[in-house]
C-alpha cells in the first residue's frame, strides 16, 4: 500500500538518478510524477518511464497536482529556497537538496511557511546504518568526552558545470564542504562558537574550489574541515575523544559501498565492519515514519538553520580573512 505519492522537481538533475529509484523501492512510497523544465517533457518522459510516473511540463504544473503529497527538490542551491515555499504553499511535504539554503534567515522562512507539513534537508548518510552506528558508539561514551572532529570530503569535479557557477551558489563549500560541517554540528550537538575558513580557487574559477575551515566549539573542543572539487576522492572523519577515537573511513558511503568504523581506545583497536546499504533507501524510509507520526524528522530544520548560519560564517571569513562569532 502506497502511503505517500512523491513529485520528483528536477527530473534531469544528476543526483535524481541515485535518489527517485531508492525512494520507488520503499515500502509506502512511490514516484507518481515527475517534472523538468518546462519544455523538456522528452527528457522528464525517458526519467519517468520505471516508474510509470506522470510528466508534467515545468515545475508548477506537478505543485498543482492533487495527487502528490511529497516533493523531491533537485535544483540548483539558489532555487531551494523558493521551490521549497511553493511546494509548501501548494499543501506539499518536501525533501529538499542539501543545502536547504544558503542563510539560516531563509531557513526560518521555511519553518515558518512549513506549518504541520514535513521539511527535511536531504543529508542522507545520517540515515545510513553506518552513521547511526558511530552515534550509538559516541553516545555510549567508548571514547570519553569528545574533544576533535576531522572530516575531509574531496572529489574532482569537471568546471563548467552548475558547482561553478556562482550565480547558482556554486562551490565547494555549498557542495561538499557543507557534509564536513554537518558532522562536526551533529557530533557537538551545537552552533560553534566562532569559525575560520580559507578558500582556493583553482584556474580561474569565480567559486571556492578547494577550502579549509576551523570551528570553534569553545572548551578546547574544534573541528577541522577540509574539501575540494582539487583532489580526491577522499571521504573520512574521525571523532577524537579523551579516551580514544572512532574513525569513518568511508563516511558519506552510497549503495554498495564497504562500511568500515575504527574503534581506538585505551583498551586496544577493533574494526567494525557493517553491510552495505543505501541511504537514500533509509531516508526515504525515515521521511515516511516522519509524515505518519507526526514525529521531529532525524535532520531538523533546527539542524538546517546550524548548517546554513555555518556555511554564512565560513564565506564570510574566507572573504575578510578574520574569525566569525556566531555565539
Amino acid at each position: 500500500m502506497t502511503d505517500l505519492r512523491w513529485g520528483v522537481l528536477g527530473s534531469t538533475a544528476s543526483i535524481s538518478g541515485q535518489v527517485a529509484p531508492a525512494i520507488h523501492r520503499t515500502p509506502g512510497n512511490a514516484v507518481t510524477a515527475v517534472a523538468g523544465r518546462a519544455g523538456r517533457v522528452e527528457a522528464s518522459t525517458r526519467f519517468a518511464e520505471p516508474f510509470g510516473a506522470r510528466v508534467h511540463d515545468g515545475f508548477d504544473a506537478l505543485l498543482a497536482d492533487d495527487d502528490v503529497d511529497v516533493v523531491y527538490i533537485a535544483l540548483p542551491n539558489t532555487e531551494h529556497v523558493p521551490w521549497t515555499l511553493r511546494a509548501l504553499a501548494a499543501g506539499k511535504h518536501v525533501l529538499c537538496e542539501k543545502p536547504m539554503a544558503l542563510s539560516a534567515a531563509d531557513v526560518d522562512r521555511v519553518a515558518e511557511a512549513a506549518g504541520d507539513r514535513t521539511v527535511v534537508e536531504a543529508y542522507m548518510y545520517r540515515f545510513h546504518p553506518q552513521q547511526r552506528r558511530v552515534a550509538e558508539l559516541l553516545a555510549g561514551g567508548e571514547i570519553g568526552e569528545l574533544r576533535v572532529v576531522r572530516a575531509a570530503f574531496a572529489h574532482p569535479v569537471t568546471p563548467g558545470g552548475i558547482q561553478y557557477d556562482p550565480a547558482l551558489g556554486g562551490g565547494a563549500t555549498w557542495d561538499i564542504g557543507c557534509y564536513g560541517f554537518d558532522v562536526a554540528l551533529w557530533a557537538f550537538g551545537r552552533t560553534p562558537d566562532s569559525v575560520r575558513a580559507r578558500f582556493h580557487s583553482e584556474a580561474g574559477a569565480t567559486v571556492d574550489t578547494t577550502g579549509t575551515a576551523t570551528l570553534d566549539f569553545g572548551a578546547g573542543r574544534a573541528a577541522l574541515i577540509d574539501y575540494s572539487f582539487d583532489y580526491g576522492p577522499r571521504s573520512r572523519y574521525e571523532l577524537q575523544g579523551t579516551r580514544g577515537s572512532l574513525a569513518v573511513r568511508n563516511a558519506w558511503a552510497g549503495s554498495g559501498e564497504e562500511c568500515v568504523i575504527t574503534v581506538a581506545t585505551l583498551d586496544g583497536t577493533r574494526d567494525e565492519l557493517l553491510p552495505a546499504a543505501d541511504p537514500y533507501e533509509h531516508q526515504a524510509t525515515a521521511f515516511r515514519e516522519a509524515v505518519r507520526t507526526g514525529t521531529t524528522p532525524l535532520v531538523s530544520l533546527a539542524d538546517s538553520k546550524r548548517a546554513a548560519r555555518v556555511g554564512e560564517a565560513l564565506v564570510e571569513s574566507a572573504g575578510t580573512g578574520a574569525d566569525v562569532r556566531l555565539s
